[in-house]
């Protein structure tokens, strides 16, 4: 696909030249640059596909090294078509034409810095711009664009034109919402992670409950393990065993709540906790959106077990 699109935009864009046979190769034929393919051509197989990689950038979001090359491929072809769309023979004029093409170009030039950069923000932002160009072209230089045509104009004979309209772009995708922390959290998992991302232990067991409240700026964690068994039916008060089970197998803490976005964390000053030294103290924990599934913990290797520095991961999806 890549060297297909990078033949079509040379072969548009390079002034084509031809060497003459054996018997003629002293001489040179030259002529001017050449357009390969139609207006609609151009903008269906490769400006609009391009684009799009630009458009969709929160819902496409490139994990991979791989990904984030071709993203920046793709947002060269919008550049070079922008100057495709200038050559003679396609540019409609030296005005307005070419102040959207070069509009198109810096976005698509940006873009490729960014993408070089795998600055995610950046990408966001120009998807704007990179729609202003499309549609400023589209409502100059195509007939009757985004307007519904009158009866009279149905039923009158068509006028033939000089020159091909652009296609209409692809509807400008709607902005997702950004996930938020707020609202309520059910526990799914709860695991403490080695280095390699094998699983050390389970610290509540195969089957803990939970769940995370964050609303109005006050935070609830309760997390508990189901697998702790039942006080014996003819025992008045918990031995000293049972005890230290209960205390090992639950954890609950709340209390007024600061989440800072910029490094997607949360701190929650501790005023209620189900142990005594955590009061008063200050907790921050860190999180992230995983296919809407929230994953939350504290920092990194912060959890001690012997020699060894584990990453404690809840995962958990909302219930509200």
């Amino acid at each position: 696909m890549r060297i297909t699109i990078a033949v079509l935009l040379l072969a548009a864009a390079v002034p084509l030249s031809q060497t003459a046979s054996a018997g003629q190769a002293g001489t040179r034929q030259t002529g001017p640059s050449q357009s390969v393919s139609t207006m609609s051509e151009l903008m269906v197989k490769v400006i609009y596909p391009a684009s799009d990689a630009i458009f969709y950038i929160t819902t496409r979001e490139p994990r991979t090294e791989a990904e984030w090359v071709e993203l920046q491929g793709k947002a060269l072809m919008v550049a070079e078509s922008a100057n495709l769309l200038m050559m003679p023979g396609r540019a409609r004029d030296q005005d307005r034409w070419m102040a959207d093409a070069t509009l198109m170009l810096d976005a698509g030039r940006a873009a490729f810095r960014a993408a070089k950069a795998k600055d995610m923000g950046a990408l966001d932002a120009l998807n704007d711009q990179l729609y202003t160009s499309c549609t400023s072209c589209h409502q100059h230089y195509r007939p009757n664009y985004g307007r519904r045509p009158s009866p009279a104009a149905t039923d009158a004979p068509s006028t033939p034109r000089t020159a091909e309209a652009p296609p209409d772009p692809p509807a400008k995708p709607a902005q997702t919402a950004k996930p938020t922390l707020e609202g309520r959290w059910k526990l799914r998992t709860a695991q403490d992670l080695r280095a390699d991302g094998s699983v050390a232990r389970l610290p509540w067991g195969e089957h803990p409950v939970g769940s995370i409240i964050v609303q109005h700026s006050a935070c609830y964690v309760q997390i508990m393990s189901s697998d702790t068994p039942s006080f014996a039916s003819d025992t008045a008060t918990p031995g000293e065993q049972m005890k230290a089970m209960q205390l090992s197998s639950y954890i609950a803490y709340s209390g007024p709540c600061t989440i800072n976005d910029a490094d997607s964390s949360v701190t929650l000053k501790v005023d209620a906790a189900w142990q005594p030294n955590y009061l008063g103290t200050e907790q921050t924990r860190f999180f992230r959106f995983d296919n809407g599934a929230l994953i939350f913990g504290p920092a990194p290797g912060s959890i001690r077990a012997g020699n060894e520095a584990l990453t404690r991961r809840l995962t958990l999806d909302r219930v509200q």
